[in-house]
């Protein structure tokens, strides 16, 4: 079942039946064979065991304690553009400072935008080189919304302020086309609220009242339409996870419903973006009711046809169990391997989360990372300078690193262990990430895993990314002042490690500290990582030391 293709031919349908609605365009267009071969010869030449790992670009910007720390989302190709509140007020605005850097990481624009001081920032997405930013009132029942376009392009800033007639906690943000899309919930029930950027209009999507429903996901896809994945909670019913796909305009083009094995409980589930035809849905799952991951999942997205869910326990995995003594690994394999031939439930459990979903020649690739979360779940708040911040501050997903969808935090009307925490606990451990890879029917065909120290932070953020060079994957995570490298071949032995610490420009100067905090490592674009932080950096000539945020490009030959 190709779900790319039915949703274009429903487009056509609709475009046919329905006045006014523009044509789905998908990109195309010739390219001389040699250039394609060139570019092939590129992008799928094997990395050598010893592959250079380099900083061509560098961007540094002094930085002051009493400084708020910039919001990153990556653009791809495009660049980088920072945003910071910079605590100065004009009358009763405060002034946001937005930065854009180009791919060298040179500055290409700045600008600054002034916001209502009352007004809390709440997330943010980019689309075709622009931004989106999304603030909100903190008080009133009925929140005013200010959504801020910054178009790079024109040099321009564009901003909306309105008012939804219901009250929504929300969760989930993005843009596609000209239409902001809003997930959350109103009272117990998810909602989809969609905006219109053109006529400045709301509505809420027919079909999104559901009770007992969590809302998992909402993503948009490569081709101007989204997915949205709920999961029954009813204890007296059949479990299922319902996936939706929508056009840009909120009509219904797919409504699939996969039952849920009896005695699991999924506990996380993202999909993939349609970049080839199928439709893919990932995350972890469980059995009964506790919060800790007894696996992962996948299924394909099939509407004309029952799927089974293809469910994985950790002791599955070849490489999931890496990061602890390997006598402990072979022990928990071996007893869960024993408990499945008398019949009996694996025992190993521990808390996962999913990170992003990939789509490649293969299939599939599912990046998620292992933590100890912080003992007190409930109603945590985030230690964000700029408030309850419930997304992320940068892109932890895209097909192309260029539309950034924050995934969704703790604002779930059932708590835990239904809700993952996602961004609100305190003093968390990651201590591991794995990648597994599956064929394009969903199926698992191996995993890779890169360990390393406990990373300790205030909110639970993603640490680790990886880059695909041919047979070879390139894992990496920053740990404070050093850049973790590990390349791996395809069933996950591992070939090279190799730790390096950001360059910096004065070829006299050491990196005195660094903050773990609002520091990260992200892949941008093509074969390139960013890695970005704070650091007091000492010259050891004329013994000065000096505090700057830095971004550096890095990239692996």
């Amino acid at each position: 079942m190709r779900i790319r293709s039915t949703i274009n031919r429903l487009w056509s349908i609709i475009q046919f039946k329905v006045g006014g609605i523009s044509a789905l365009k998908l990109e195309g267009g010739r390219i001389q064979f040699s250039f394609v071969a060139l570019l092939v010869f590129f992008i799928l030449a094997p990395l050598s065991p010893n592959a250079q790992i380099t900083q061509p670009a560098l961007y540094e910007r002094p930085h002051k304690g009493s400084d708020h720390a910039y919001i990153v989302i990556s653009m791809g190709e495009k660049g980088i553009a920072l945003i910071r509140d910079t605590d100065k007020f004009e009358g009763k605005n405060k002034s946001w400072e937005v930065i854009f850097l180009d791919s060298t990481l040179t500055e290409s624009w700045t600008t600054k935008i002034e916001i209502d001081q009352r007004m809390n920032i709440l997330g943010h997405d980019s689309r075709d080189g622009n931004i989106y930013l999304i603030f909100e009132e903190p008080e009133n029942n009925r929140r005013q919304i200010n959504l801020t376009e910054i178009h790079f392009q024109e040099r321009t800033v564009k901003q909306h302020q309105f008012k939804p007639d219901v009250t929504i906690r929300y969760t989930h943000f993005s843009v596609l086309k000209n239409k902001a899309v809003f997930g959350g919930y109103l009272m117990k029930e998810p909602t989809l609220l969609m905006y219109d950027l053109s006529n400045e209009s709301t509505k809420v999507i027919p079909g999104s009242f559901l009770t007992k429903v969590e809302l998992m996901d909402v993503r948009n896809n490569s081709n101007d339409t989204f997915n949205v994945i709920l999961v029954e909670r009813d204890a007296k019913a059949k479990k299922k996870l319902v996936v939706r796909t929508f056009d840009s305009n909120g009509l219904l083009l797919v409504d699939d419903i996969i039952a849920i094995d009896d005695d699991k409980t999924i506990i996380e589930a993202i999909s993939s973006t349609l970049v080839h035809d199928e439709l893919v849905v990932m995350g972890t799952w469980t059995y009964g009711s506790t919060g800790q991951a007894a696996g992962i999942f996948s299924v394909i997205v099939d509407p004309f046809s029952e799927q089974k869910m293809n469910y994985y326990d950790f002791a599955q995995l070849t490489h999931f169990l890496d990061y602890l003594k390997p006598k402990k690994a072979a022990k928990i394999k071996a007893k869960a391997e024993w408990r499945k031939s008398v019949g009996k439930q694996p025992e190993f459990r521990t808390h996962l989360y999913p990170i992003k979903i990939e789509e490649n020649k293969e299939g599939f690739s599912l990046l998620a990372e292992v933590y100890d979360p912080s003992t007190n779940y409930y109603n945590l708040r985030s230690t964000s300078p700029y408030g309850n911040y419930p997304y992320n501050y940068y892109s932890p997903y895209s097909p192309y690193a260029m539309n950034s969808v924050p995934y969704r935090y703790n604002n779930s009307p059932y708590g835990y262990p239904y809700s993952s925490n996602f961004n609100n606990a305190n003093d968390t451990r990651v201590i591991h990430s794995s990648l597994s890879f599956f064929d394009d029917h969903g199926k698992l065909r191996a995993d890779q895993a890169l360990k390393f120290p406990a990373i300790k932070l205030e909110s639970k953020e993603q640490v680790s990314d990886y880059i695909n060079r041919g047979t070879r994957t390139v894992m990496v995570c920053k740990v404070e002042k050093e850049i973790i490298t590990q390349i791996n071949e395809a069933d996950g032995t591992v070939t090279e490690t190799e730790k390096i610490k950001p360059a910096l420009k004065n070829p006299h100067e050491t990196i005195r500290s660094e903050s773990q905090e609002n520091s990260a490592i992200r892949f941008w674009y093509g074969r390139y990582f960013y890695v970005y932080g704070y650091h007091t950096v000492r010259d050891e000539t004329d013994k000065t030391s000096r505090d700057v945020y830095y971004i550096n490009k890095i990239s692996v030959d």
